[in-house]
């Protein structure tokens, strides 16, 4: 049936090359595609005989790159003219001569090992002659040259192994490192060894006992390795391949202006369902991989809502012994108390007057978890929710950046306007959520997605007189929900001053007193409501309405006693800024900053890996932003820049002093370092002047390498957490990126 098929795809493609090509049937046109025929036909054969590892799609894409392979052996005059016939055609030929080179680079570059092992004659090893010792097993006798050993293990879980070998230049066995295999992926149990001449004995070094012989399933030295065509690597490299040619700084995108430029919209949407795809393949899978609890904090809180109760009961009643305890805040005495117990203390959350609390922000309790369980009577699971808390915030990023060019810098290029979408989605930190999906999470992203929407809603009021009050509410209300989710990001709020000043100054001789008494009144009671409501929720929990319970957290220190120190501030600035980056040579290349500091005192750290300027070079133009206030050349954009840049610091400094410094606190400020970085690229673009394309060029090239970063740094946690919770998608992209193992 599929080869019927794959007939009728043929006598289809001859009969559009006819008609839209205009080609004539010739001996060159014959020859042209029965060559083609019989490439389809041999991969169809070779698809069905499982000669090679590839799925039906992977003959597709070959096939297509073979059609137009040969396309471009006949018909080179045929090409040529097309290119200038029809932008969409030349566009057309782009993407497939993209494709080709992707499809070749993954047949020849990525697939060298099959090449270069083709003439191996493989050894089967006699797995009864075998020695096995724990976690050992051993080949004795072999005096042959080996240069690589598949292994097949009758065992379902990941495991490592690193061969030791003895050969002419080392009589005792020489140990190399450790590979990570797994039963998913085929291509990780072939081994590549470099031995001195020839090997003398084997031993395979597991990372698990072995039982008896029967684990094993087949161990062969020398094999034939396999071509392993990886679609979706092929694609990587044809997408790579388009983004440079299509994003260099002598591209046509560079000439097309933001406000002239037809297919807006569509651009607008086709970024947003790319960004949405690309969180969706590093998130989606950790999401459903990731082991997390049930219930969780925040749906324990449901339960207490239900019950009429503000706090937590602890089934096992460990909140007695917490009592008796003169300072249950000290975290070593805590846990030399609770050594002896049959039962756990519930960590991470707040005590207070023997009773355990939940210090993370309510509002999405309120907002997201209570209502879910209540209309589905089950709970909300937490990854799924940060999901679509991070998918909602790079919709409002990219709208807020949609709305700021468009009322300020119109004159903005295309080219431009996709890179710093690219930078603002990438390069604040959203992939960490997603790889995290965990209560830690769910303030912060929460909190960003408020803040965004409140942000796109008040810039709303300068480009429209339409439903100002409205915008002003809404925008007021959204931005004071930011409290009951994370208060330090409430300096957001304060951008709400230079855009009231300058849709007053626009608007001062429209507007009537009435107009001003409405528009305040629409800022400040959303804000005094919330305020009511979590002064009072904190009261009732903490007896202070402005205590929201984090300093009675049962952590790794007393948090009650932390204090301010200003000996914190500039280790804090340092890590968070300014600490360089520290790469290794496996994937995913990427080293974690240990602390190194004189502070005499308790801090409180985990794996940061490398400081805001350093992964993102092209923040470091915010260290200048007074320079550049001539070229921004209005007071709006540039206070607003000022307000960010100074936020971005007190929520710094307040991070540092009030629990320390950790990865995800970098998306506290992350984003108010980037929005003026952009401000101030898009006021250069929207100047004429001289070396406009060495700016794109640079410009291309510190997006690029921030892109860069941020893609291995999703592959990065601290103590391995996201690789153990999802072990085989960090392994696929490991092998997907270093073929050469």
């Amino acid at each position: 049936m599929i080869f019927l098929i794959f007939i009728l795809i043929l006598i289809t493609k001859i009969i559009i090359e006819l008609n839209c090509l205009n080609l004539k049937i010739t001996k060159k046109y014959i020859l042209y595609n029965l060559i083609q025929g019989l490439s389809g036909l041999g991969l169809l054969y070779l698809y069905f005989k499982s000669l090679f590892n590839l799925s039906l799609f992977d003959i597709i894409l070959i096939f297509i790159s073979i059609v137009f392979l040969f396309h471009l052996c006949f018909y080179k005059q045929n090409i040529h003219e097309s290119f200038n016939l029809k932008l969409k055609r030349k566009y057309f030929y782009i993407i497939l001569i993209a494709l080709l080179i992707g499809t070749l680079s993954e047949i020849f570059i990525c697939n060298f090992h099959y090449f270069i092992t083709y003439s191996n004659k493989p050894i089967n090893v006699n797995l009864n002659e075998i020695n096995i010792n724990k976690d050992e097993a051993i080949i004795n006798n072999i005096n042959q040259e080996i240069k690589n050993v598949y292994v097949n293990l009758n065992y379902t879980n990941n495991y490592l192994l690193h061969i030791d070998f003895s050969d002419e230049a080392n009589e005792i066995f020489l140990e190399t490192t450790s590979q990570e295999i797994t039963n998913l992926i085929e291509k990780s149990k072939y081994l590549t060894i470099h031995p001195s001449g020839k090997v003398n004995d084997l031993r395979l070094v597991f990372s698990m006992n072995i039982k008896d012989k029967n684990m094993f399933n087949k161990i062969v030295l020398n094999p034939k390795v396999p071509l392993f065509f990886n679609t979706i690597r092929c694609l990587i490299i044809t997408f790579i391949i388009l983004f440079i040619y299509f994003l260099k700084s002598n591209s046509s995108l560079y000439k097309l202006n933001f406000k002239n430029f037809k297919q807006l919209k569509k651009l607008f949407v086709c970024l947003l369902i790319f960004n949405i795809i690309i969180f969706s393949i590093l998130g989606n899978k950790a999401l459903r991989s990731y082991k997390g609890n049930d219930v969780g904090i925040y749906n324990e809180l449901v339960e207490s809502f239900k019950k009429g109760r503000t706090y937590i009961v602890d089934e096992n009643n460990t909140e007695k012994i917490l009592n008796k305890l003169k300072n249950p805040y000290d975290t070593n005495k805590r846990e030399k108390t609770f050594k002896n117990e049959k039962n756990y203390y519930l960590w991470d959350y707040a005590f207070y007057k023997g009773h355990y609390y939940v210090y993370f922000g309510v509002i999405p309790v309120i907002l997201f978890y209570l209502p879910y369980n209540l209309i589905t009577h089950s709970y909300l699971q937490t990854p799924f929710l940060i999901y679509l808390l991070t998918i909602m915030t790079i919709l409002f990023i990219s709208l807020l950046l949609f709305q700021l060019i468009r009322k300020y810098f119109s004159k903005c290029s295309i080219g431009v306007y996709i890179l710093l979408d690219l930078l603002l989605v990438f390069a604040i930190g959203l992939e960490y959520f997603v790889k995290f999906p965990d209560k830690y999470s769910i303030p912060i992203v929460s909190a960003l997605m408020f803040t965004f929407l409140g942000l796109n809603l008040w810039l709303g009021i300068l480009k429209s007189n339409k439903f100002i009050k409205t915008k002003l509410l809404f925008g007021s209300l959204s931005m004071a929900l930011v409290a009951g989710c994370r208060p330090q990001l409430l300096m957001g709020s304060f951008l709400l001053i230079p855009i009231l000043i300058a849709y007053y100054k626009e608007n001062k001789n429209k507007l009537k007193k009435k107009d001003y008494i409405l528009s305040i009144a629409a800022t400040i009671i959303p804000y005094l409501l919330v305020a009511v409501g979590l002064m009072y929720y904190n009261y009732i929990r903490f007896d202070s309405p402005f205590d929201f319970g984090a300093n009675y957290n049962l952590t790794t220190n007393d948090m009650t006693k932390r204090g301010f120190k200003l000996a914190r501030i500039p280790l804090g600035i340092m890590m968070y800024l300014f600490n360089p980056i520290n790469f290794k040579n496996v994937f995913p290349y990427l080293v974690e900053n240990n602390l190194s500091t004189n502070y005499l005192g308790l801090t409180i750290y985990e794996s940061i890996f490398g400081g805001l300027i350093f992964t993102t070079l092209i923040y470091s133009l915010n260290l200048f932003l007074p320079k550049f206030k001539k070229i921004i050349n209005s007071k709006l954009i540039y206070n607003s820049c000022l307000l960010m840049l100074i936020s971005a610091f007190v929520i710094l400094i307040f991070d540092t002093q009030a629990a320390g410094i950790l990865a995800r606190y970098l998306s506290d400020f992350s984003w108010l370092f980037a929005f003026p970085t952009v401000m101030i690229v898009l006021a250069i673009e929207n100047k004429k002047f001289k070396y406009k394309e060495i700016f794109h060029k640079i410009l291309f090239i510190l997006i690029i390498l921030a892109l860069i970063y941020q893609f291995f740094y999703s592959f990065c946690s601290g103590y391995d957490v996201f690789k153990s919770n999802n072990i085989s998608f960090w392994l696929y992209f490991k092998y997907l990126i270093e073929f050469w193992l």
